[in-house]
């Protein structure tokens, strides 16, 4: 039995008529007749008896009617599924982010304009986001360094300066900024392992030459907001990154100068998806002319911070 024999099955039984059934197919009368017939013939079985008015179901018919209208259901709401994701008013798109605050106006502007796609965030350090969308698990990832794969392309969102996060009511809180040498004589928040500010901040002490006095490791940006807000270490953080939260402040690092990029990363394999490709549009970047040149910056040691 092929699908084409079950649909004309269908129509004859739903409308009554050979005829009917036909015009509504966009077949000819002895396309929908032969369809029947060869259905009838592969499993040796009378589906219709055929009246002065059309044609009329068996017993066996009958039965085939009820399975075939459940399928016809099925398939029809399959294809309002679809013609709803094309039409953008049904669907979810997943975004990774160790800092959506860097993704959020462009969320805010697709939400406006698609309020019916589902959006849903994931955290984790940009090690953790690359695998997880080459994984198929996210959509697209905010990240602090432009993978080199080729198999990914990169939007540019913007760069902000690293700062050191210190408590509101710390010593440094009345100073305007404080040198790497003073940052390392305080007990030192690092991120976890394939954290990009992590990098930044060993590779800022390492060119110093500096040993921090103490180390403190920490899960995710929160965790060690939260534990500067404790006054049990500070930070290098990205400024845009430094919370709201009352008890924590943003100082300059006198001595050092740069600046840490944000990518909007997503597979080149997936760029040509409707949904994707809304997305891109809401960041008002076209999907093929994604930015493919990090930001210039004038600290000599920006390129060796993207190349981490």
């Amino acid at each position: 039995m092929t699908s084409a024999q079950l649909k004309a099955f269908y129509a004859v039984a739903r409308f009554g008529s050979f005829t009917i059934a036909a015009a509504r197919m966009g077949l000819s009368q002895p396309a929908v007749s032969d369809h029947i017939k060869k259905l009838e013939e592969a499993y040796g079985v009378a589906l219709f008896t055929r009246v002065a008015k059309g044609a009329k179901l068996t017993e066996l018919g009958t039965k085939l009617f009820a399975i075939a209208e459940r399928q016809a259901e099925t398939e029809l709401e399959a294809i309002t599924l679809l013609s709803q994701a094309r039409k953008l008013e049904e669907g979810a798109l997943t975004i990774g982010a160790d800092a959506a605050v860097h993704i959020m106006p462009h969320v805010q502007r697709f939400r406006a304009r698609h309020p019916r796609i589902t959006i849903k965030f994931v955290s984790g350090n940009s090690a953790d986001l690359v695998t997880k969308l080459k994984d198929y698990q996210i959509d697209f990832a905010v990240v602090a360094a432009k993978p080199t794969d080729g198999s990914v392309e990169a939007l540019l969102l913007g760069a902000e300066r690293i700062v050191a996060c210190v408590a509101a009511d710390s010593p440094f809180a009345n100073k305007k900024s404080l040198s790497l040498g003073q940052f390392a004589r305080e007990t030192v928040i690092l991120r976890e392992q394939g954290s990009i500010t992590r990098n930044i901040t060993l590779d800022a002490l390492q060119s110093a030459k500096i040993v921090p006095v103490n180390v403190i490791e920490a899960e995710g940006r929160e965790t060690v907001q939260e534990l500067v807000a404790q006054k049990l270490g500070i930070a290098l953080v990205s400024k845009a990154e430094v919370s709201n939260d009352p008890r924590v402040m943003a100082l300059n690092i006198s001595d050092y100068n740069v600046q840490m990029s944000e990518w909007l990363i997503c597979l080149k394999a997936r760029l040509n998806l409707r949904l994707l490709h809304a997305f891109l549009v809401a960041v008002q970047v076209p999907p093929n002319s994604l930015a493919k040149q990090p930001i210039k910056l004038d600290s000599p040691n920006v390129q060796q911070q993207k190349r981490k």
